[in-house]
């Protein structure tokens, strides 16, 4: 039997999942690369069809492989853009001049679009209206956007602004803002002090599958970052949310971090 011991007593189809795992995390398989037919995976491993489909089910809906109808199993390929700590991210806008997503996707050799999908006022959902301190429902300006990377989407971005500071500015035009909304924010007259994101891991909406072009058994990350002022006032939310197999999430720490 290929690539697996007749003593383990793992169920046969786990066996098969794992080795193929074994061997796509060594790069016998990389990415792109057309993992066996069940066919193939039949004769290799001496078992069944409903075996063999099991396997490839199991692969997909870790998010290791993907099937395309009529071609067969591909290795997914992963690269992920490196999302860097906030207090990084906001030094990076400063120095370039450009929306933060630019900026590191752009320094990661990924070209960076976007598509503008709602500007406009609206109310403000629950999850967002208590990072902003607000009732549910109240009006806020609400900006938001599908980010790409290399032409694929990435990122599905949802920022909401509390009245007092987007009302009458650009912050509600329906075009881009070239340097993006944090610079334009500063510009306005407000300062960053600090801030506050918060994580969470699950399954996409049918939407959020759709929009994203998730493929079976990829997840999300769900991210809402919240800004302050001196006067510990929330400056804007933004709830982003991560295709799962583009991303990975870097945070530093310091000695000065540890003595505070």
């Amino acid at each position: 039997m290929a690539g697996t011991d007749a003593s383990d007593r793992r169920p046969l189809s786990r066996r098969i999942a794992d080795d193929l795992r074994a061997q796509i995390a060594r790069g016998d398989f990389t990415p792109g690369a057309p993992l066996p037919s069940e066919r193939e995976l039949i004769e290799l491993y001496k078992t069944t069809k409903a075996t063999a489909s099991k396997v490839i089910g199991m692969l997909v809906a870790e998010g290791l492989v993907y099937t395309e109808f009529g071609r067969g199993t591909f290795v997914r390929s992963r690269p992920p853009l490196r999302r860097i700590s906030a207090a990084r991210r906001h030094a990076a806008h400063r120095d370039a001049g450009k929306p933060v997503f630019d900026v590191q996707a752009i320094e990661q050799g990924q070209v960076p679009t976007r598509e503008i999908l709602f500007v406009g006022r609206g109310a403000v959902p629950s999850h967002s209206a208590t990072w902003l301190r607000v009732a549910t429902g109240t009006e806020v300006v609400i900006r938001r956007r599908l980010q790409l990377l290399d032409g694929d989407p990435a990122v599905l971005s949802t920022s909401y602004y509390p009245l007092w500071i987007a009302d009458g500015t650009l912050l509600e035009s329906p075009d881009a803002i070239p340097e993006g909304p944090d610079e334009l924010i500063e510009k306005l007259g407000h300062r960053f002090s600090h801030g506050i994101e918060v994580f969470r891991a699950e399954m996409p909406s049918q939407e959020e599958a759709q929009l994203l072009r998730l493929r079976p058994g990829i997840p999300v990350v769900h991210m809402w970052d919240v800004d302050y002022d001196e006067q510990d006032r929330p400056l804007q939310v933004a709830h982003d949310i991560y295709a799962g197999d583009r991303h990975e999430f870097s945070y530093e720490w310091n000695e000065e971090d540890i003595r505070r």
